[in-house]
């Protein structure tokens, strides 16, 4: 596998930053979930979990262009 071209600016990519909350939110289902339980059904947060996996994937389908970075080549 060959890496994307400027691949040092991959976080600029709204792919992989929706892909990193969707990690982040699925961690928080293991450790904060029971605690917030009271406040936020299991729905909801599947809910939120399936909404942000729909965006990752559409980001991903849309070409995303990143910055020229000046001078390197």
């Amino acid at each position: 596998m060959k890496p994307i071209d400027n691949w040092r600016c991959c976080h600029k990519l709204w792919s992989v930053r929706l892909s990193l909350l969707l990690a982040l939110l699925s961690f928080a289902q293991l450790t904060l979930l029971p605690m917030w339980e009271a406040q936020l059904s299991p729905r909801a947060f599947a809910t939120c979990s399936s909404v942000l996996a729909t965006l990752v994937f559409m980001a991903r389908l849309i070409r995303q262009d990143l910055p020229e970075q000046g001078g390197q080549q």
